[in-house]
């Protein structure tokens, strides 16, 4: 999996950062978090390509995280896609877009189907044969889901060695024991993939927790995860009004990663106010 950060500045743009956006790269997919102004712009410069959109994900209703989702949805629709695309979302987010659609006239010739959550919900928004997606509300000034996107668990690795002492010919018969499947032998001999396979490999998990004060429903959702993208509007100098804005500091994203035991934390979502030395000091003292 690959990580695009499309976007890192919050509420409005600078010269240097754009609008809340997360490209998350799986397989060719593009799973997309959040979709501020300028989003699709920044697609184009980092080389994601928008035809493979497989989802957006939405976490709440703020213009910076959401405002460039009609652009971007409008340019899929003249490149003539046809592959469905999901959009999910909060409440809310359905009269947003059907507003914005009904305005210019806006027709998909691809399916498109938004999916909406009510407050407090929690759950499983996406179910595939190799990944899931979870939600899970955050604590902002506005309901807000944070996600949980989740490989599943891997067959272990093939064991060469066993397998040519059991007598299995290479070839097809490898494949399938590596899917999961029993082979049977041409001596009648039945071979189970626990014969053959270590122990499952558990699957890399990214964490997007945007936007939200430190809560402890942020640190659950990030349990062992591989990576956790948090907010870090305000540095500790402006810890009140974190508090009062309902916004993290990056000494809260940093409790959280580290009570979650994630592997890897990216601070996101910064305040104009800070230019990249004093984002590079605030992240240097919780390095």
């Amino acid at each position: 999996m690959k990580i695009v950060l499309l976007g890192t500045s919050s509420a409005v743009p600078t010269l240097t950062r754009g609008l809340s956006s997360t490209a998350l790269i799986r397989e060719g997919d593009v799973f997309l978090f959040d979709c501020g102004e300028g989003t699709q712009v920044q697609l184009m410069r980092a080389g994601v390509r928008r035809s493979r959109i497989h989802s957006i994900f939405i976490g709440h209703l703020h213009g910076d995280h959401l405002y460039g989702i009609i652009g971007l949805l409008s340019t899929l629709h003249l490149d003539g896609r046809e592959a469905p695309l999901n959009v999910f979302g909060p409440e809310g987010l359905r009269v947003f877009l059907n507003a914005a659609f009904r305005t210019s006239d806006l027709q998909f010739a691809f399916r498109l189907t938004i999916r909406e959550f009510p407050r407090g919900y929690r759950g499983r928004v996406l179910d595939e044969e190799e990944f899931y997606v979870d939600a899970l509300p955050l604590d902002h000034s506005i309901f807000c889901l944070g996600w949980r996107f989740q490989e599943k668990a891997k067959p272990g690795v093939f064991n060469l060695e066993k397998a040519e002492e059991l007598g299995i010919p290479s070839g097809p018969l490898y494949g399938k024991l590596q899917h999961g499947e029993n082979i049977t032998l041409a001596d009648g001999h039945v071979i189970t993939p626990d014969m053959v396979l270590g122990a499952p490999r558990p699957g890399k998990s990214v964490v997007y927790c945007l936007d939200t004060q430190f809560s402890e429903r942020s640190i659950e959702l990030a349990d062992k995860c591989t990576a956790l993208i948090h907010e870090t509007t305000f540095g500790t100098d402006a810890a009140e009004m974190a508090r009062e804005r309902k916004h993290s500091t990056m000494e809260d994203a940093a409790r959280v990663a580290r009570e979650a035991a994630a592997e890897n934390l990216i601070a996101t979502h910064f305040s104009s106010r800070y230019d990249g030395r004093q984002l590079a000091r605030h992240a240097n003292a919780f390095a």
